[in-house]
C-alpha cells in the first residue's frame, strides 16, 4: 500500500501513500519534514485525507478511533505518532502563529508549524503555554515542532 520514497543506513525511511495528494501546497514543506525525521532514523508515512466511513480509514487512522481525534485526518505518522502540519497563506502575521496551533490541536497532540517568517520561541512557547493553561481548551498538546528554513527542530513537550 506505502511506497518506500527514501531510505536511511539508520533505519529511518520515508513511506509515501499513493493516495497524497503530491499537487497539495504543503507537499513539498511535508516532505522535507519528513526527510528531516527520517535522517534521524524515524519511520515516517505521508498519508492522505481520506473520508472517515472508508475502510482506508479504518486501516491508516485505525488507532484514532475512539479518541477526540476519530474522523480527523493528520498529515503524517511518525514511528506510532499521528503529527499535523500547519503553514500559513502569505502574507504573514504574528497572530497567524496562534491560528496555526488551534488549528493544528484539532487534528493531533503532536504539531509542526511553519516559522519561515522567525516568529520568536518565547512567543510561540507562551502561545502554548497560554492554551494548555486555558480553561476552554480542550486538546492535548504533546509536542510542537518549528519548522524553518527546511529543518524541524522541537519547541515544546509534554513533560
Amino acid at each position: 500500500m506505502f511506497k518506500i520514497y527514501k531510505q536511511y543506513k539508520n533505519g529511518g525511511e520515508i513511506l509515501i501513500h499513493p493516495d497524497v495528494k503530491k499537487s497539495d501546497s504543503d507537499y513539498k514543506a511535508l516532505r522535507t519534514i519528513a526527510n528531516n525525521f527520517a535522517k534521524r532514523g524515524k519511520s515516517v508515512m505521508l498519508i492522505p485525507n481520506t473520508h472517515f466511513k472508508s475502510p482506508a480509514y479504518t486501516e491508516i487512522y485505525g488507532s484514532l478511533i475512539g479518541t477526540v481525534y476519530e474522523r480527523k485526518c493528520p498529515d503524517m505518522k511518525v514511528d506510532d505518532f499521528f503529527y499535523e502540519y500547519e503553514s500559513y497563506l502569505s502574507p504573514f502575521k504574528i497572530r497567524k502563529i496562534s491560528n496555526m496551533i488551534s488549528h493544528g490541536v484539532k487534528q493531533s497532540s503532536r504539531i509542526i508549524i511553519n516559522n519561515n517568517k522567525g516568529a520568536s520561541d518565547r512567543y510561540i512557547k507562551r502561545l502554548i503555554y497560554d492554551r494548555i493553561n486555558s480553561v476552554k481548551f480542550t486538546y492535548d498538546i504533546e509536542e510542537v515542532w518549528i519548522y524553518e528554513k527546511g529543518n524541524v527542530r522541537l519547541l515544546f513537550k509534554k513533560q
